[in-house]
């Protein structure tokens, strides 16, 4: 059985994007980020990729992870506290141990593509 189909399917993953977005916005390091982006189609490409590395079915079309996240200039400490919201969604929605640290390393694996490359030092 997939991490998917142990989360619950498409619903819960609906659930668990629909709360990720909320808290994201309400994040005073990170809602500045997505202020100025169309929220319905951000979450709909969260829920699709979401999916798909979850292991459930493959319908994500929207561009890379580095495409999307590049104009962002977010640092690994942006990405920190997006890991650090996400267990929360998680833990809230009593998501098993086991499988919400599964979710956090599938996110975290994202890391490098997310991640603004640091400035070169003089």
């Amino acid at each position: 059985m997939t991490l998917y189909e142990r989360l619950g399917g498409a619903a819960t993953v609906e659930q668990l994007v629909d709360e990720l977005s909320r808290r994201l916005l309400d994040d005073p390091r990170l809602g500045p980020a997505f202020a100025e982006l169309n929220l319905d189609i951000l979450q709909q490409h969260r829920a699709a990729y979401l999916t798909v590395i979850l292991d459930g079915p493959e319908e994500y079309e929207g561009r890379s992870m580095r495409e999307a996240h590049q104009p962002l200039g977010l640092t690994a400490g942006d990405m920190d506290a997006f890991l650090v919201v996400l267990r929360g969604v998680l833990d809230d929605a009593a998501v098993d141990s086991p499988d919400a640290s599964a979710v956090v390393r599938a996110i975290e694996r994202l890391r490098p593509a997310i991640v603004a490359a640091d400035p070169p030092r003089p």
